[in-house]
C-alpha cells in the first residue's frame, strides 16, 4: 500500500466512526424525547385521575348557616 491508500483507508474509519456516532446521536436524543414524552403524559394523568378522585371524596361544604360564610 502507497502512503496515499493509507490515508484514504484512514480518513474513510474516521468518517465512517463519526457518521455511526452522529446516528448513534439522533437515535438516543429520540429515545430521550420519547421517555419525557411519556413521563410528562403519565404524570398527567396521575394528576388528573388524583384530582377526579379528590373531588368525588370531598365533595363542597354546603353552605347553610351564616357562620358557615366565615
Amino acid at each position: 500500500m502507497r502512503g496515499s491508500e493509507v490515508k484514504g483507508a484512514v480518513a474513510f474509519v474516521i468518517f465512517l466512526a463519526l457518521a455511526v456516532l452522529f446516528l448513534l446521536g439522533f437515535l438516543l436524543f429520540a429515545v430521550v424525547l420519547i421517555a419525557v414524552g411519556l413521563l410528562v403524559f403519565i404524570g398527567f394523568y396521575i394528576y388528573i385521575r388524583l384530582k377526579l378522585w379528590w373531588v368525588r371524596r370531598h365533595p363542597p361544604k354546603e353552605l347553610e348557616r351564616p357562620e358557615d360564610y366565615f
